[in-house]
């Protein structure tokens, strides 16, 4: 992809329950259209087919929130973070909260490519005692490995989740009935799916809520 642009703006914003039902390529294009709306100098790719220069660090599963989402935006002009902030707000849907911006280096790598984990709060519904919720999840951890399957249309792949759940913590009841914390790897190839744990745990069809509350950068930055 030809390296056009001007300046690399990392914005980090916040989705609540209005969104959590709309697709990553819809989110994408309500991005983009806000974007013009603002008037700002978003960048695009050369070629016959010039698509909007945008990189989501990782795609929010439908029906989850996310409460520090990361994306990169391309300008074609240098543009004050707090200038690109005062002008995308009022553009962007509702349901869509920025909550910071920075320019950051041309150099640093891809977002995708240095996501390492992410981070949620997850409340499901049960009558389950706190003691044996725990103690659920206790058992989960202590399992050397949870071999499960993932279908991408008629291809079935089998692979271990537990290396990708990097920690459980209890979190205490809830409105719905218990919530927990939980890492997760989210690496190329690599990447612990909050639907699958609940799943391995035996609440596949349960109501829950699930809130994706940081993604770790492998770099820090």
């Amino acid at each position: 992809m030809s390296e056009t642009y001007v300046q690399r703006m990392r914005v980090t914003f916040a989705t609540d329950d209005t969104v959590k039902y709309v697709g990553h390529l819809d989110m994408a294009r309500a991005w983009e259209r806000a974007i013009r709306r603002a008037r700002l100098p978003l960048a695009y790719s050369q070629g016959f087919n010039p698509q909007a220069r945008m990189h989501f660090a990782a795609a929010l599963p439908v029906g989850f929130t996310g409460q520090a989402e990361l994306i990169d935006v391309f300008l074609d002009a240098e543009v004050a973070p707090t200038e690109f902030l005062a002008r995308l707000t009022p553009a962007l849907p509702a349901g869509i909260r920025l909550t910071s911006a920075a320019a950051v280096m041309r150099e640093l790598p891809s977002l995708q490519a240095a996501i390492s984990a992410a981070r949620y709060r997850v409340e499901l519904e049960t009558a389950e005692s706190d003691e044996a919720f725990a103690g659920r999840l206790a058992a989960f951890m202590a399992q050397p490995e949870a071999w499960r399957e993932r279908r991408r249309g008629k291809e079935v792949a089998r692979y271990d989740l537990r290396p990708l759940v990097q920690s459980l913590t209890y979190s205490g009841p809830c409105a719905l009935g218990q919530s927990f914390g939980a890492e997760m790897r989210a690496e190329p190839g690599a990447t612990g799916r909050p639907d699958e744990l609940l799943a391995e745990l035996g609440y596949e069809t349960a109501l829950r809520r699930v809130v994706r509350l940081e993604l770790v950068l492998a770099d820090g930055k």
